[in-house]
Order: C-alpha cells, then structure tokens, then sequence
C-alpha cells in the first residue's frame, strides 16, 4: 500500500497534513493521475484547518487564473498563520 492510500485514510480522518499532500500528489501526479481540481478541493480542505502552505498553494493558483484579490487573501491568512 502506497503513501496516496495512507493520506487519504488520515485525510478521511481529519488529518490536516493529509490533506495537504493528497493535494500535492494530485498537483505532480505522483500516485495518481494530475487533477487540478482535486488538487484545490484538497487544498481548500487542509487551509480552511490552518495549514499555512495550503493557503500559499491557494494564493498562487488564483495568481495563474489572473484573481489577484483572492490571492492577496490567502497570502495575508497564510502569513497570520
């Protein structure tokens, strides 16, 4: 059993880390196939619980889709973290 199949029980779990690096596997494709939207639904969960590079990842996809408020947003909760 990979680490993908760990971090999604922990993230079934409640694990905040888990749910962070489900969104980086999905962002690299490492263990799964690359989904971006899977990619945000995992990092919107790990930064609604306080994980500070989550809210960053946030911050820069909205910076690649031109929302540039948003980011500044997520940025400015990150940095409180």
């Amino acid at each position: 059993v990979g680490a993908f199949n760990y971090w999604t029980k922990a993230a079934e779990l409640g694990d905040v880390d888990a749910h962070y690096q489900l969104a980086i596997s999905y962002q690299k494709g490492e263990g799964v196939d690359k989904d971006e939207k899977k990619e945000v639904y995992f990092l919107e969960k790990a930064a609604i619980a306080g994980h500070p590079d989550a809210r960053y990842n946030l911050a820069c996809y909205e910076v690649r889709n031109e929302r540039f408020d948003r980011a500044v947003k997520h940025w400015i909760i990150a940095a409180n973290l």
